[in-house]
């Protein structure tokens, strides 16, 4: 009896679960037009990888040139 595969098995319901999108944090602010703002997973990481691409960015360039120029 291999109980790696009937652990790995009876977690998962469906494949499509992994691209599910998931509320995180959500705020409902009847006060303005009943708008509802939420972060979700997706959310969550366009803003890490936007946050990761500006400070290399940030971090690459180099304002103290090596070289003068004349």
């Amino acid at each position: 009896m291999n109980t790696f595969n009937d652990l790995t098995l009876n977690n998962i319901s469906s494949p499509l679960e992994q691209f599910e999108i998931r509320d995180l944090v959500s705020l409902d602010a009847p006060i303005l037009l009943n708008m509802h703002l939420s972060l979700t997973n997706i959310g969550l990481y366009l803003c890490l990888a936007a946050a990761t691409m500006l400070a290399l960015n940030l971090v690459a360039t180099n304002y103290n040139k090596v070289v003068m120029n004349s």
